[in-house]
């Protein structure tokens, strides 16, 4: 074989592994399994719920621009729609980065509290919402979402708060669970906690209450919903102290797993056995967790 033949095969084969890893990249972007990604937002809050039909659910959005950057690592290249985008209160650290979303994607619809808040985020927020001109629901324990196989189940709250004015923003956000894995509680403290200890709360993950604040995630709480798992989001060495230490001594007394985006960065959940379906040199992101025991 003459050494030009030799270039064409070696040069064939460097082209067929861009090919192979160019394959193994977009199905780790957009893999046929349900995937919760806790965007590393610092000190604020962001979630992208994406389901194994390719809908995606950005509930908030971290203060500043971040998200779109992370949005890039975890979206395929040049996708531009968002099916729901839920606000769960109009503060900075979770509302800002919807901003840009805003004006970047497609969003479908909006899901929000709405209360009566007076900030400049929340004005030029809405004026985003405006501007997108999609359907705009307000939380309340009636309104429920459906994607595929996936339900979106709003416990609270009970009725609609728009145009309330509230003494705790905090405790307008609404909580939601997903399917019987997942619980959301946006930042809602102890006395909407309270309120809900009546209903199957029970999931294998949590979303911890206000970036892990000792105002949230109470012991009855904890012992309704009974979590394998709890993820907090929260800037590194932030000004807050959170998450407070007597909430992860909740936690350890409890047993459960935590992971924390202070301390990993970008914290990634598959739900099932995602990594069946890769090549077994493929290995996933360290921050990829999978809830399912797969051999």
């Amino acid at each position: 074989m003459s050494s030009f033949e030799n270039m064409i095969k070696q040069l064939l084969l460097i082209a067929l592994l861009c090919l192979d890893l160019a394959m193994i990249h977009a199905l780790w972007k957009s893999p046929p399994v349900t995937m919760l990604h806790m965007l590393n937002v610092g000190q604020g809050d962001s979630l992208l719920l994406s389901t194994s039909e390719r809908h995606h659910i950005l509930i908030d959005g971290g203060v500043g621009n971040s998200v779109l950057t992370e949005l890039s690592e975890v979206l395929p290249e040049s996708f531009r729609e968002i099916d729901l985008m839920i606000l769960t209160h109009p503060h900075q650290d979770h509302m800002e980065g919807l901003i840009p979303v805003l004006e970047r994607f497609d969003v479908q619809a909006i899901l929000m509290s709405a209360p009566n808040y007076n900030s400049e985020v929340y004005e030029a927020f809405l004026e985003a919402v405006r501007k997108e001109d999609c359907p705009v629901y307000f939380a309340q324990a009636d309104t429920d979402f459906k994607f595929g196989d996936l339900n979106l189940d709003v416990l609270y709250p009970f009725e609609a708060r728009s145009g309330e004015v509230m003494a705790n923003i905090n405790n307008a956000s609404p909580v939601i669970k997903v399917d019987e894995w997942l619980l959301l509680t946006g930042d809602a403290e102890h006395e909407v906690e309270e309120e809900l200890l009546n209903l199957d709360l029970h999931a294998s993950v949590l979303k911890a209450g206000h970036h892990g604040s000792r105002t949230s995630s109470s012991d009855a709480f904890l012992a309704i919903v009974e979590p394998e798992i709890m993820l907090i989001s929260a800037g590194l060495d932030n000004d807050f102290g959170h998450p407070h230490p007597e909430t992860l001594e909740k936690i350890a007394d409890r047993n459960i797993t935590v992971y924390r985006t202070d301390q990993e960065g970008r914290v990634s959940l598959s739900l099932g056995c995602a990594r069946s379906w890769l090549p077994k040199l493929l290995t996933f992101p360290r921050n990829v967790h999978n809830l399912d025991q797969c051999n």
